[in-house]
């Protein structure tokens, strides 16, 4: 099974098997988990700090209302010295729009960048068309404040 793709240095992005994969996150240094799925339960409570956004990977699901809470959930685990693994089914969709989202807000980048850079280290990246469409409209709502 493939490893979770290290998109920034406290920001893991990766897949259900990623996540239940104990000794590997560990190792790795991750004491958060944001858990982007409604299908898949958290393995370890207690063990990890886990932030669930339980949602489908479908085009009716707003992803967007969650994006303020990801984010600081992200941020917490970077403030603590520690790494957050962001995972939903397969780590395509859901979660990599999730880190795309975080990108643009921590670092001020505009969707293409944000886009272009998870998707260069995860290449198996893609968000749905609906989720592209909120990421488009979140970089409005970002470049608004």
């Amino acid at each position: 099974m493939d490893s979770p793709t290290q998109i920034f240095e406290h920001v893991f992005l990766g897949s259900e098997w990623n996540a239940s994969n104990l000794e590997d996150l560990q190792n790795r240094g991750v004491r958060y988990i944001l858990n982007v799925t409604r299908e898949i339960d958290n393995f370890f409570p207690g063990v990890f700090e886990y932030h669930n956004i339980r949602v489908y990977d479908e085009e009716a699901t707003d992803l967007l209302a969650y994006w303020n809470d990801t984010y600081k959930f992200i941020s917490k685990a970077k403030k603590h010295g520690s790494k957050c693994l962001v995972h939903s089914k397969m780590g395509v969709s859901r979660s990599a729009s999730t880190v795309i989202a975080y990108a643009m807000k921590e670092y001020g980048w505009n969707l293409d960048r944000a886009y272009d850079y998870v998707k260069e280290r995860r290449t198996v990246t893609k968000p749905n068309p609906s989720f592209m469409r909120q990421l488009e409209e979140y970089q409005g709502i970002l470049l608004a404040r």
